[in-house]
């Protein structure tokens, strides 16, 4: 009766070891899920209206901010399969890197610096982050989160 628990036991732990034990997505999966997520950060930053004038800039970049900050994390959760990790990594982090650059400069905005002159550096500084970003995100075939 021993030997057949743990036969039992033994067989049992194989087997949930078996059913997605690393909590890895497969790439499908994670093509689906991330797609999912930029997709709805998306639709609301088309809702974001662009400043008519530089005294709302602060206010255009905190609710670009509102919109980003899920998205970036929702994506850091999800766990790529070995093979994407590191590309996925890259992705992620230039997300937050970005999302980091808004942050910067809405606090600039808020504490008395020009917005014009604020917004045109934050536009430089976010070049070469978003291209990093979107190479990432191509090579991952997950186009739902290149940026536009």
């Amino acid at each position: 009766m021993r030997r057949t628990a743990g036969a039992m036991s033994t067989l049992l732990v194989l087997a949930l070891a078996g059913c997605g034990g690393s909590g890895r997505l497969s790439s499908s999966d994670l093509t689906n899920q991330a797609s999912q997520i930029c997709a709805l950060t998306a639709r609301q930053t088309n809702l974001i209206k662009s400043p008519a004038a530089p005294s709302g800039s602060e206010t255009f970049l905190r609710q670009g901010i509102t919109a980003v900050t899920p998205e970036v994390d929702k994506l850091r959760k999800l766990r790529p399969p070995a093979d994407a990790e590191d590309v996925y990594k890259t992705a992620v982090d230039s997300s937050a890197r970005k999302l980091e650059l808004l942050r910067t400069a809405a606090k600039q905005i808020a504490g008395g610096a020009d917005p014009v002159s604020t917004m045109q550096s934050l536009e430089q500084q976010l070049a070469p982050v978003v291209q990093q970003e979107n190479g990432a995100w191509k090579s991952l075939g997950i186009p739902a989160c290149i940026t536009h």
